[in-house]
This record gives C-alpha cells, sequence and structure tokens, in this order.
C-alpha cells in the first residue's frame, strides 16, 4: 500500500477545477489505490497528466501553455511517463513484470512515486 501521508494527500486532492474526464479518471485512481491495484493507479496516474494538459474544460481552457511547461518536477513526470510505457508497451523484461518475489512492493513504490508526480503537477496548475 501507498503512504498513509500520500494517501490523504491524494484523496484530499480538489478535483473541481479538473474536466469531467479528469475528474473521473482521478475517482478511478483513487479507487484503484483502495482496491488494492497499483499498476492501475500508476497507468491512471500517467494518463491523468496526458488529460489534465489537453482537455480545454480542465486547466488546459484556462492556464496559459507556457505555465503548464513549468508545472509538476520535469524528471519524475518523465520517470512516471517511461513507467507507463514500459507497462503498457511490452518491449522486454521489464522490472517488477517478470514474476519476481518483492515485485508487489516495488509496483506500490512505483504507484506512490507515480501519484507524487501527478499531484505536484496539479498543485503546481493550481497557482497559476
Amino acid at each position: 500500500m501507498i503512504d498513509p501521508g500520500l494517501e490523504k494527500r491524494m484523496s484530499g486532492f480538489d478535483a473541481g477545477d479538473l474536466g469531467p474526464h479528469a475528474a473521473a479518471l482521478m475517482d478511478e485512481m483513487r479507487r484503484a489505490v483502495r482496491a488494492g491495484l497499483p499498476l492501475s493507479a500508476l497507468l491512471l496516474a500517467a494518463t491523468l497528466v496526458d488529460v489534465v494538459a489537453n482537455e480545454e474544460s480542465g486547466p488546459a481552457g484556462f492556464v496559459d501553455g507556457v505555465d503548464f511547461a513549468y508545472a509538476g518536477n520535469k524528471a519524475a513526470l518523465g520517470w512516471l511517463r517511461g513507467r507507463r510505457n514500459e507497462i503498457l508497451h511490452h518491449e522486454g523484461p521489464t522490472d517488477g513484470l517478470m514474476g519476481e518475489s518483492v515485485a508487489a512492493d516495488w509496483h506500490w513504490r512505483d504507484a506512490a512515486k507515480g501519484i507524487t508526480a501527478l499531484l505536484d503537477y496539479l498543485e503546481d496548475l493550481e497557482g497559476y
């Protein structure tokens, strides 16, 4: 599972400024965490970054495009996109997906890292 502090941060995020597509995905990500589905939560976090950047009824409709360039930690967001691609586009052996005995721990650690990257990104956008 993810750290209780991160789960509280995720649960407390107000999705009111997000568009309906992003808000639905945020709710789904929260349910995935509660249901014990770390890979699903990670994939949804990565998807949310893209949806928020493009859904006109959310921040993309009122936040300047330049502000998107400065939102979030670029290294963390790049890692999130890369990890999502490793999971979805199997191109060879991938850590955590090879039947390792500690894979579940790795999945939760990756989910927490991805959710943190997403929340940092969203909180930066709230400031604009």
